[in-house]
């Protein structure tokens, strides 16, 4: 087999990841990972989507907590798709382009769909996903639970966190003039 060949470096695109694993690799609260019995655990490493889960299994006042991403960086991106388990393929393939802007991938984020924890507090989200950088969109600061609200691509510090609310995905695809102030606020954020 040719050197640069292996079944462990396959390069897959972000929107054919997701589809292919809808279900994914759950993290139990003592940290012990458990995969769904037809995805071999070296092949979810390489590919970067991990649903994660860490309630009891007896505590049934707790999320059943759904994201797509590693959130390697700690950085949570919140979206609002009431028909859509993450959000749709069209939406994740535009957010993976601007995070390869930033020299970012969907293993650095947690992307949640707010519409799967309409019952759960700000903080306790932020918390689960030990957030540094939340980026909204579709969700306004306040929409979300923060104490305040900003203007679109304001980058706000607030508690330990960087917090930055822009339109929906779908509304920022082709708005060439969002997408420069979107930019804008990327590079101050990652400091590019």
């Amino acid at each position: 087999m040719n050197d640069n060949m292996s079944l462990n470096k396959i390069d897959l695109s972000a929107s054919l990841v997701a589809r292919l694993y809808p279900r994914s690799l759950s993290l139990s609260t003592d940290g012990i990972e458990t995969a769904a019995p037809q995805v071999s655990q070296p092949l979810m490493e390489d590919t970067g989507v991990i649903e994660e889960s860490s309630a009891p299994l007896l505590q049934k006042t707790s999320p059943d907590w759904k994201s797509l991403g590693g959130n390697n960086k700690n950085i949570t991106v919140v979206v609002d798709y009431a028909t859509d388990l993450h959000l749709p393929d069209v939406a994740f393939e535009f957010l993976s382009q601007m995070l390869n802007a930033c020299k970012l991938g969907p293993n650095d984020v947690a992307i949640i769909n707010r519409s799967n924890y309409r019952e759960t507090g700000y903080q306790e989200l932020l918390e689960h996903f030990e957030s540094k950088t939340v980026l909204l969109f579709g969700v306004t600061a306040s929409g979300f639970g923060f104490p305040f609200e900003t203007p679109f691509y304001q980058v706000q510090n607030f508690s330990g966190y960087t917090v930055m609310h822009a339109p929906t995905l779908d509304a920022l695809k082709d708005d060439k003039p969002a997408k420069m102030q979107l930019w804008t606020a990327f590079k101050k954020i990652f400091n590019l």
